[in-house]
């Protein structure tokens, strides 16, 4: 089992009880200091949520990441709706390990309402397989069987200060399932990179970042497909009080901007 079968694997919760469920870490799943990663949180905290409000298809959600997870352990998913309207449905989705909750997201469900459409100009759309590998350039040994791969538009992060503004592609290294649900939990899963990085790009003389997201939203304008390559833009606006802000932009091939991303997180020199 390769690291995105596992990744898959993880992400197909375990029903522990009404609107109670079960999911861990393993490959894909462990970041930077042996933490958790925190998109792996994301992605089954939307799950959960998703499980819990069948009846629609997810249009936003909020999170707030409250402690450190442990790898080691499961996390218990608690989903609660807190509204459920003819038109829209609200449930609050608690992580806990233990007797902590380490992760807390509201997420919102809106039953479809085609109706008025505008988007900002779409970047430029260049073949993604003629950019490098982002783990490749950053010597990590299994680059190529990351659950992810990121192709970087622009100049990888090092220790020249840069604009904030950076562009990846993204592409599961494997194929989905038809899954709704799936699809949008691991472009969830795979929108927690890249932003605190481009927010600290304009520092990046200043030495090694150590950082830790604070919170993470999304807008899904549509719903998201993971079958093709994604195509990532990120701009940080503002950075004060050892805190860095990404704003993010994700379209499909065809030009849509599917997904609408915001973060921000702790930002400090090593």
């Amino acid at each position: 089992m390769n690291r995105f079968e596992r990744l898959l694997k993880r992400l197909d919760l375990q029903q522990a009880s009404d609107n109670v469920f079960v999911g861990g870490a393993g490959e894909g799943g462990v970041g930077a200091e042996a933490r958790l990663f925190g998109g792996l949180v994301a992605a089954q905290a939307a799950m959960a949520a998703q499980r819990a409000c069948p009846r629609f298809p997810m249009h936003s959600l909020h999170s707030y990441f409250l402690h450190p997870g442990r790898p080691e352990r499961d996390i218990e998913y608690h989903a609660t709706r807190t509204k459920a309207g003819r038109n829209f449905e609200v449930v609050e989705v608690h992580a806990r390990q233990g007797e902590s909750v380490i992760f807390q997201l509201l997420a919102s469900f809106q039953q479809p309402a085609p109706n008025v459409r505008h988007q900002d100009p779409t970047p430029a759309l260049n073949d993604p397989t003629s950019y490098p590998n982002r783990d490749q350039l950053k010597g990590r040994a299994h680059w190529a069987d990351m659950p992810i791969d990121v192709r970087m538009v622009t100049p990888i992060t090092a220790d020249e200060a840069l604009p904030p503004d950076q562009q990846v592609w993204l592409k599961t290294n494997g194929i989905l399932p038809e899954d709704a649900h799936l699809q949008l939990a691991m472009v969830v899963y795979a929108s927690d990179r890249s932003l605190l990085d481009t927010a600290w790009r304009p520092h990046a003389d200043r030495g090694e970042m150590v950082g830790a997201s604070l919170d993470h939203s999304m807008w899904f304008h549509h719903p998201p497909r993971f079958d093709d390559w994604l195509l990532y833009d990120i701009h940080s606006p503002a950075a004060a009080d050892s805190r860095g802000l990404a704003l993010g932009a994700i379209y499909d091939r065809a030009g849509v901007r599917v997904v609408t991303v915001a973060q921000e997180g702790v930002m400090r020199t090593r």
